[in-house]
Parts: structure tokens; C-alpha cells; sequence
């Protein structure tokens, strides 16, 4: 497909390609799969539109996108990519940046600023990171004639940090079920000694805001015997906590999970615990509610406005409040059972078709403004 001069231009930034697949490029790519099938199918909303995923030349991975055309192209490079290139590539069209980062110029932009994180919980990322991502996201706030966020919690919380104003921030809710079109690969289990509905699954974390450590006092404080621990993390976490050698045998760290395994691991799980003091999305929560678990969150944040009544809530510091949380999933008959179906019905509506539909109704009001 080429760019014709009689088709408006609409350009994706896609430097979220060059690295591996993090909550904010599933976003991008769950987005981009539904509106090139609609293209596909001859969706008359895309008619007249060109679509074109700018990359930087040493991307890694790509889309399989058929209606969508992708394009690596450099001018400068390096880490003036995002900043410099992609505007003057993009001068001539409707630019959507979905990762947090807009370049420095560029008249006729969308970006996504998913949260507010990096003001909220500042501990949570190097003085140096942290600095620059500020900074960067009050440049993307100030740039973007739309600014998408995730939930009317983190719109409040950019209006707040005077990251952007309200009259430029619509809220378009994420989807959740990208899992369930992978077949869930029950060899995880075996692979790590778990036994079904016999261990608790957490995603692990090093920033202060997902509050993990909470978790792992509330074990800490359970009588043996009681359900294992099972941790999704990048490398082994008995190398770097203390607590591990604590709980034993009954602490398992998972590492390299494909989303089969990964899908397993929640339609196995006693119950999901996702203990974070904020986010901008109930991502996870959803995600797990999808695969199979119930779910322990926190009140705070998106959480109650986005999972509603059909969770259980735990105050964030309260290692006794987790514990006994966790040890009436176990101890109740019927109780997993119940809590999921509540739970995965309300989960239902958070689809990416739903996403990608008020996205693309936000691009053409821009594209035409």
C-alpha cells in the first residue's frame, strides 16, 4: 500500500518495536491488528485514510499487518529518533504516539500518557530517569493537540501534575483478553512443581508502587502447610530477597513465560494478588480475570473504577489483611468458583475492539481538525 497524495495521512509512531513487548506497546499493537482488519474488510470508517507505522532502523520485531504499511527509515538516529526524525517524517500527517513520548515538534499529534507514575511515585525510578520522564511527559502534554490516557483516574492525576489540561485529555479504557487467543500451555506447571489452585500468582516488580513486599510478609506470617508463591519476574528473585530463603520451598520464581505458559499459570492459580498502591489501568487484573483467576487488588487508583464490586480489596500495607485474604480462597468451598464468574463477566466488556473503535473516532477528529 503507498501513501497517496489524495488519502490523509495517518502516521503511528513506532519505536515501541525496538525493544521486547511491555504494557504500553500491547497497547499499539492490539490497536493496529483490529483497525487493519477492518481495513481489510472494507470498513468505511478507514476509508480515505492511509495508514503508515513509522520505525527506527534497528527495530526488532515487527507486525504482520496487511492493510497497515510499516516503514524503518532514520535521519539522525540514536536517541534523536523519537525526538527529531519521527516529526519531520511525520510533517506531513496525523502522528500517534502511543508509548508516553512525543518528538519535539509536530502540529497535529495524539499521544498516549497512560499515567502519572513517575510524579506520584518518584522513589520508584532513578533521579536521573525520573527527571527526564517528567519532563518528557509535560513536553508530550504541551504538544499533542489529544491526549489519550487509560482512565479517568490517571486524567485527573495528569490534571494534577499540570502534565496536560482537561480539554485535551479524552479517556479511552484498554482491553484485557489478548490472552485468550493463545492456547494456554499446562506443562508450566510440571516445569515449576505447582499443583492446581495449590499456589498464589503475583507479577513481580522492583518499583515501590507495586507495594510486592507486602505480599511477601504476608506469607512470611502463614502456618505451614500453606499455598506456594509463585512469582513471574526476568530473573530469579531468591537471588536478590531476603524473604526467599523465609518461605522455602513454598517461593517460586517463574522466568522466561510465554503467554501460553503465562495463561496457564492464571486459570491455575488459587487466586491472582496484584497488591500496586496505584495504576493508571487494571491491566493485569483483567488479564487474569480473563485467563481464569479471581483477583486480590488494592482499592487505590484505577482499581475501583475500573473492576468495580467484582474483586476482593485489600488495604495495600496490611501483610495480615493479604494473609487472611488469601487463606479464605483456600479454606472456603465455592469461594474461587464464585468470585470468578463475577468477576469474569464484568472483565467481558473490556475488549480491544471496544479500544481500538473510540481511538479511531479520536484520529479522525483530529486528522480533520
Amino acid at each position: 500500500m503507498t501513501m497517496s497524495n489524495s488519502l490523509r495521512k495517518i502516521y503511528v509512531n513506532g519505536r515501541f518495536l525496538r525493544g521486547s513487548i511491555t504494557g504500553t506497546s500491547r497497547v499499539a499493537e492490539e490497536v493496529l491488528t483490529c483497525w487493519d482488519k477492518a481495513i481489510q474488510s472494507g470498513d468505511p470508517r478507514f476509508s480515505g485514510y492511509a495508514i503508515e507505522v513509522l520505525c527506527p532502523t534497528d527495530s526488532i520485531r515487527s507486525l504482520d499487518l496487511e492493510g497497515i504499511k510499516l516503514r524503518k527509515r532514520d535521519l539522525f538516529g540514536g536517541r534523536l529518533w523519537e525526538m527529531i526524525d519521527l516529526g519531520l517524517l511525520a510533517r506531513d500527517g496525523t502522528l500517534i504516539n502511543f508509548a508516553n513520548i512525543a518528538p519535539l515538534v509536530h502540529t497535529r499529534s495524539i499521544t498516549y500518557l497512560h499515567d502519572a507514575q513517575v510524579f506520584l511515585f518518584p522513589e520508584s525510578y532513578p533521579r536521573n530517569e525520573r527527571l527526564i520522564h517528567q519532563k518528557l511527559a509535560k513536553l508530550a502534554g504541551r504538544m499533542a493537540r489529544q491526549v489519550i490516557t487509560v482512565s479517568q483516574f490517571s486524567s485527573e492525576m495528569l490534571q494534577r501534575f499540570r502534565i496536560a489540561r482537561a480539554s485535551k485529555i479524552a479517556v479511552v479504557h484498554n482491553g484485557a483478553e489478548h490472552l485468550l487467543r493463545t492456547p494456554p500451555d499446562h506443562s508450566v506447571l510440571e516445569s515449576f512443581g505447582l499443583v492446581p489452585y495449590g499456589y498464589v500468582l503475583m507479577l513481580g516488580s522492583s518499583f515501590a508502587y507495586k507495594n510486592t513486599e507486602v505480599i511477601y510478609e504476608a506469607f512470611s506470617r502463614m502456618e505451614r502447610p500453606r499455598p506456594k508463591l509463585a512469582v513471574v519476574a526476568r530473573a530469579d528473585l531468591r537471588k536478590t530477597l531476603k524473604i526467599a530463603a523465609d518461605l522455602g520451598d513454598d517461593f517460586v520464581t517463574l522466568s522466561g513465560i510465554s503467554d501460553g505458559q503465562l495463561r496457564a499459570l492464571y486459570d491455575n492459580a488459587l487466586v491472582f494478588v496484584q497488591p500496586a498502591k496505584t495504576e493508571g489501568f487494571a491491566m493485569t487484573q483483567l488479564e487474569a480475570l480473563n485467563a481464569g483467576s479471581p483477583v486480590i487488588t488494592t482499592p487505590y487508583g484505577s482499581m475501583r473504577e475500573v473492576l468495580g464490586d467484582d474483586v476482593v480489596y485489600v488495604d495495600s500495607d496490611s501483610p495480615v489483611a493479604w494473609r487472611d485474604a488469601i487463606l479464605r480462597f483456600r479454606d472456603e468451598p465455592g469461594r474461587r468458583a464464585s468470585k470468578l464468574a463475577l468477576g469474569q463477566a464484568m472483565a467481558a466488556k473490556y475488549t480491544w475492539q471496544r479500544t481500538s473503535d473510540a481511538l479511531w473516532q479520536k484520529v479522525t477528529e483530529v486528522a480533520a481538525s
